[in-house]
């Protein structure tokens, strides 16, 4: 009888250690011959919250940026994203997988995937703040934002000086707060405050 048991225990254990978060970025490869300008294709239906902060960040970044319409061709423009957010419910609502792509000239040239779908084991772990993972993806994904495109000035040449400088302090401040522990909404409210200034 005790022989029965034992197939179920190690069938809940190999399922409670197959339950993970995974997170995935190839960091994108751009071309210096391409410019800056990058058009957003959200998937349809994405929340607001999930749009405002990521064109916020690309733009801190150096990029400008074209809203274009769900369901667009990455090939549209020479540099493209698409971008999915799908928030959860468990307790309380959440943000459960995010899938943001870049491409070039419609090629596909960078990915950051974040799933905590499968995450069922680490309960408490799926429970995270939206900005910031949004935030740590694009940084992963354009570790040098835009510097070395075609027309962006590097950071010690005439004019693009002050606004290379801008850029990395609002990014310094960004990471500041990551650290703070605030609650979501005063996150929100200083990360707000930071992209005005």
């Amino acid at each position: 009888m005790r022989s029965l048991y034992i197939p179920f225990i190690l069938a809940a254990t190999f399922l409670a250690s197959g339950c993970s978060i995974k997170q995935t970025v190839t960091p994108a490869e751009l071309s210096s011959e391409i410019a800056p300008e990058i058009c957003l294709i959200p998937v349809e239906g994405l929340r607001e919250g999930f749009n405002t902060t990521y064109e916020n960040l690309l733009k801190s970044k150096g990029f400008h940026t074209r809203q274009i319409p769900s369901g667009s061709a990455p090939s549209s423009c020479p540099l493209s994203t698409t971008y999915i957010g799908t928030w959860s419910w468990d307790l309380a609502i959440y943000m459960s997988y995010a899938d943001i792509r870049v491409y070039q000239y419609g090629q596909q040239v960078g990915q950051a995937e974040y799933d905590s779908r499968w995450g069922g084991g680490r309960v408490i772990d799926k429970f995270i703040n939206a900005e910031k993972k949004i935030t740590e993806l694009t940084d992963q994904l354009f570790p040098k934002g835009a510097a070395g495109l075609k027309g962006v000035k590097e950071p010690n040449s005439g004019t693009g000086a002050g606004l290379m400088t801008k850029e990395a302090y609002r990014q310094q401040q960004i990471e500041q707060l990551e650290h703070q522990g605030l609650s979501y909404d005063e996150y929100q409210k200083r990360y707000k405050r930071i992209m005005a200034d």
